[in-house]
């Protein structure tokens, strides 16, 4: 059985791969129809977008990123104000 740690890292390597993998495949169909009108650069070009929608998707899907965490803050005085005081 896999661990659930184990299987967020694999969803993780799963959405860098999709996104390495659609912003090669979006270069080299770029440059495809930047040397000339060809129908193999805009099937290149428009399977790349795909593959970067669904790596971002993904990415999306994995939740929030919850960070270091955080070190306790003390609580400073706020210094009174003179406003509202009688005197």
């Amino acid at each position: 059985m896999i661990a659930a740690g184990a299987q967020e890292d694999q969803a993780v390597k799963r959405a860098r791969g999709a996104l390495a993998v659609g912003g090669s495949l979006l270069l080299l169909g770029l440059s495809l129809v930047g040397i000339g009108p060809s129908d193999v650069g805009v099937t290149v070009t428009l399977t790349a977008l795909l593959v970067m929608i669904f790596g971002i998707h993904t990415f999306g899907r994995l939740g929030p990123d919850l960070g270091p965490p955080l070190a306790k803050k003390r609580k400073k005085k706020r210094p009174t104000s003179p406003v509202g005081e009688a005197g």
